[in-house]
């Protein structure tokens, strides 16, 4: 079954014209509105804090279950967890083993999650005196990326006196979306950031490929 559609509204269409003139454009700026919409609901309602709450929870018990693994590697056998990890290993596979070789791996997987939990709760915590602003955040990395798509500039103009396309569209979006706080300083400073979390993505891949062995000749 194919998946509908978002609509934009007549507004948002015309804003997003006003960019670039092109139906698949303006379908990719639909598709942002309506993440932003849903990102903007959540950030408001009380699902968020349900959503904060279930993060805290699963970097708590993964941190305990890493830990758990750490005394289960170790070689001395001297732990419980040692023994506890062969029982397991024995009833699985038939051999301690191979229990062992897989545990290393889900350790290493959930060092990663622990992390990512912990910068999620970090994201997800109100700042005093103000509401979250995820949904400003996704919504500049989404118009960066559909910028970039489409060979377009984001500070280029739309009309004497106007901010930038991409500027002038975050505030369309949000707008859309019914969030009628949200500034063109706000939009400014939101994709400031994500080009500085771009450009960071983009170092750290960089010296990944650097690191990685050249094939002989």
């Amino acid at each position: 079954m194919t998946p509908r559609r978002k609509k934009p509204s007549k507004s948002l269409e015309k804003a997003a014209r006003s960019v670039k003139d092109a139906d698949d454009f303006v379908q990719h700026i639909a598709n942002i509105a309506d993440r932003y919409r849903r990102e903007h609901a959540l950030d408001l309602g009380p699902r968020a804090r349900a959503v904060r709450q279930s993060l805290r929870a699963f970097h708590k018990h993964a941190a305990a279950l890493a830990g758990w693994l750490r005394q289960a590697q170790k070689q001395n056998g001297e732990v419980a967890e040692h023994d506890a990890l062969n029982k397991i290993g024995t009833t699985l596979y038939g051999s301690p083993v191979l229990a062992h070789a897989e545990s290393k791996n889900v350790l290493a997987w959930l060092a990663q999650a622990e992390q990512a939990a912990e910068r999620c709760v970090a994201d997800a915590k109100p700042a005093a005196g103000k509401r979250e602003r995820n949904a400003p955040r996704l919504a500049a990395e989404g118009l960066r990326a559909t910028f970039e798509h489409h060979k377009l500039k984001l500070s280029a103009p739309v009309a004497k006196g106007k901010p930038g396309a991409a500027v002038f569209l975050l505030c369309a979006i949000a707008s859309n979306a019914g969030d009628a706080s949200f500034t063109v300083e706000d939009a400014k400073k939101s994709l400031l950031e994500s080009g500085r979390q771009a450009a960071t993505a983009s170092a750290a891949a960089a010296a990944d490929q650097r690191s990685q062995p050249r094939p002989m000749r």
